[in-house]
């Protein structure tokens, strides 16, 4: 059937085995109803058909529309709520899936640079906004370099302070290094912790190494009070996994709540589409089944487009101010050093000789400008208001074929949460 009036009202009729689930993401309104009954409120909407009853129905939809948006459109860096600042292109492990390991080198930031970046970010001058987000991450692994990393959350939460604004914290580690100094600083200022683990000794062996440094490392952490989430990389080697992986976690790091499933981003790993269709297939059937585990245990088991779903987003990610070691700014942090290919792609910002940071706002602009509005498939897609037009840096690493099959799971995913949401 063609829905197409619906779904320029922003209504989408999903179909499903009895018949469809009427959904309108900008009123968060889901509606079951049978395939006539769903083709005559079509036929209301074009006005080929009058039915006070449908008419109503429909004016329920559009006067419940919210305004509000999650991740709003940006057009300019005063929009930026994220400064994400890489504090060393040194790590100490060899990841099979690494996206940076091209840019690697025995370089850190300096703490003037990103002193530099800090006060340029957190400044009344800058935005309106009030509520900005630091990330410390890699790169490389930050907790190479505690000192350097302490100092720049430290200076950060007191620059907020100073400026009015509320500054969340994230700080990404692979958990093997302990540091007294930084466990401070987290406690401190409230920091989540984000680990990179992958639950299981024999997949951690195969993908990261050092099972035993992080389970200890990470235990001290765990005990001592710090706020962490553990991250796992799915691949085709653990997503037939998923349910053994929380049941590990939940013994493994008993007081950990939140466990977050990351699909690794690979266009050599899915060079075969039958193989990549398949895996995005295999995750969304084990995905369900350790969600529906993980609220047994107490664990929030998550994937971003698992939260999307209760956001309105028309951009993917809302961009970023990504500073690396070498003083140079992307919109992506995925892309950490100019020895990588499209990092010049990516880059539209620097913090000068003289400690100013230059952007140039015609680059960040058109960075910023991939996503839903811009992309003539997302046009009548009820996906579109979850996922923002897609990631970037996907579009950036994938070829077409490979697009087209995220973005086929990211709508059967949707809707399958959907589906689960109105049997409740």
């Amino acid at each position: 059937m063609d829905f197409k009036t619906l779904n320029d009202k922003e209504i989408y009729p999903l179909q499903t085995d009895d018949g469809y689930l009427l959904y309108a993401p900008l009123s968060a309104l889901m509606v079951p109803m049978s395939a006539v009954q769903a083709q005559k409120l079509e036929d209301v909407a074009c006005g080929i058909v009058h039915d006070e009853a449908y008419s109503a129905l429909l004016d329920k939809f559009e006067e419940h529309q919210r305004v509000a948006r999650t991740i709003p459109m940006k057009t300019s860096v005063s929009e930026i709520h994220k400064l994400t600042i890489l504090p060393t292109f040194r790590c100490n492990f060899k990841c099979s899936y690494c996206y940076s390991a091209q840019g690697r080198q025995n370089k850190s930031i300096s703490f003037d640079v990103a002193k530099a970046a800090i006060d340029y970010f957190i400044d009344t001058g800058r935005t309106p906004l009030r509520d900005l987000w630091l990330a410390v991450l890699g790169g490389g692994e930050p907790f190479i370099e505690p000192e350097l990393t302490a100092q720049i959350i430290d200076y950060a939460a007191q620059r907020a302070h100073q400026q009015g604004f509320n500054l969340g914290v994230g700080l990404t580690t692979n958990g093997s290094l302990y540091s007294a100094r930084l466990q401070d600083v987290m406690l401190r200022h409230n920091v989540h912790l984000g680990v990179s683990f992958e639950v299981l000794e024999d997949i951690q062996k195969l993908q990261r190494g050092h099972y035993h440094r992080v389970v200890e490392t990470v235990s001290r952490y765990m005990n001592a009070g710090v706020d962490i989430t553990v991250k796992s990389i799915i691949t085709p080697s653990n997503v037939n996994r998923l349910c053994q992986m929380v049941a590990s976690l939940h013994d493994t790091f008993p007081l950990v709540k939140k466990y977050k499933l990351q699909i690794v981003e690979d266009p050599v790993i899915f060079a075969d589409m039958q193989l990549m269709s398949d895996f995005y297939d295999d995750f969304t059937r084990n995905f369900f089944d350790a969600y529906d585990m993980g609220k047994k245990l107490g664990i929030d088991v998550y994937v971003l487009a698992s939260q999307y779903v209760d956001m309105l987003v028309e951009h993917y990610c809302g961009g970023e101010m990504c500073l690396n070691p070498e003083g140079t700014i992307t919109v992506c942090h995925r892309f950490s050093s100019r020895l990588e290919e499209q990092y010049g792609a990516v880059e539209y910002g620097m913090v000068d000789d003289a400690g100013h940071v230059v952007v140039n706002n015609d680059k960040l602009r058109s960075l910023l400008s991939h996503d839903a509005r811009h992309q003539s498939k997302c046009r009548r897609c009820f996906a579109k208001w979850h996922c923002g037009g897609g990631c970037l840096a996907q579009s950036m690493i994938y070829q077409p074929e490979q697009l087209d099959i995220i973005c086929r799971w990211t709508r059967q995913f949707i809707k399958q949460i959907l589906i689960r949401r109105n049997a409740l």
